[in-house]
């Protein structure tokens, strides 16, 4: 009996240890010491993954047998077992000629991935192609930035060679190699994705059609108790402007205009409440938690928007 029960404590210390979840951090670098960015870097045993940032840095979830892949066109690619180090510093050398540079990741298609190209999108109006008196974006991005995504098997897919948007109007991840020959991931192959925008900032998106049957909804907070959502509207309004003579109105210029609903799902019951960007409709949305919410409340002031959701949600999911 005494025999068991040493094992059965070793059992779960090793358990314990197993999922032990930590954050690492690093930089990146050439050869030459010049900090690297958009490095995509993978923890594929836990789909896990993130870029560097313009300084070379990153940051990213991992566990005791966590192993890091890194890869950037143009360079080797590079790994680190026992990831678990407080801070690396990782050097990739410049591929040469012969060297696939990374490659290994291959084509979204060599996954299995089915790629179409978009409908009813005009071409002038593709990210970095709008043209004429136009104000607001149908996409999340001005240009195609990078990311990933979590396909409907639950597998992370990258292929270094693309860049996507997202079609607010339409509901489409598009992605590109070469800023002008568009496709388009259909809806039925995608969980979740994650896009990089040129200043470091990160906008993830999950499926979640008891929100929106078409849409993805913008993650804001997520954690073991709550996720908050942003789900984007955007309608396209053409230009009203009249003059009589006498008075005038309306404007000169077609307009994407956007608005948002919010939700908050429980992720104990996956039961979802829309609420709006009113104290007491939040209130009324985490009432369960009415006292972390009033003590949020009080030491947070100022406007409540995007930021504010998510430090509430990150003090209500300790």
């Amino acid at each position: 009996m005494k025999y068991s029960i040493l094992f059965l404590l070793l059992t779960f210390a090793i358990a314990q240890m197993a999922s032990a979840q930590t954050t690492v951090s690093g930089t990146i670098k050439d050869e030459k010491g010049s900090p690297l960015h958009f490095v995509f870097i993978e923890d594929a045993g836990y789909k896990l993954a993130t870029f560097s940032d313009s300084l070379g840095n990153f940051s990213i979830p991992v566990y005791p047998d966590s192993k890091l892949s890194f890869e950037l066109t143009g360079y080797e690619s590079a790994s680190i077992a026992n990831a678990n180090n407080a801070n690396w510093q990782v050097v990739l050398k410049s591929a040469s000629s012969a060297s696939n540079g990374g490659e290994a990741q291959g084509s979204l298609e060599a996954k299995g991935m089915t790629l179409q190209r978009p409908d009813n999108i005009d071409l002038n109006m593709l990210p970095g192609h709008q043209k004429g008196n136009v104000h607001g974006n149908r996409y999340l991005f001005d240009n195609f930035v990078h990311g990933f995504f979590i396909n409907s098997s639950g597998d992370l897919a990258h292929a270094k060679d693309y860049t996507f948007d997202y079609d607010k109007i339409g509901g489409g991840l598009m992605l590109t190699k070469d800023n002008v020959n568009v496709m388009q991931l259909s809806w039925d192959q995608i969980k979740s994705f994650t896009l990089f925008s040129n200043k470091d900032e990160t906008y993830t998106f999950d499926k979640v059609p008891a929100i929106d049957p078409s849409h993805y909804s913008q993650v804001i907070a997520s954690g073991k108790k709550y996720k908050i959502y942003k789900l984007i509207k955007t309608k396209f309004t053409r230009a009203d402007y009249v003059n009589t003579g006498v008075t005038q109105h309306g404007n000169d210029y077609d307009e994407y205009v956007d608005d948002a609903d919010y939700y908050v799902m429980d992720t104990q019951t996956n039961q979802i409440k829309k609420f709006t960007l009113r104290k007491k409709s939040i209130k009324e949305a985490f009432f369960q938690d009415a006292d972390k919410v009033n003590k949020f409340m009080s030491a947070n002031s100022g406007d409540i928007d995007d930021a504010y959701l998510n430090k509430l949600g990150d003090a209500l999911n300790q």
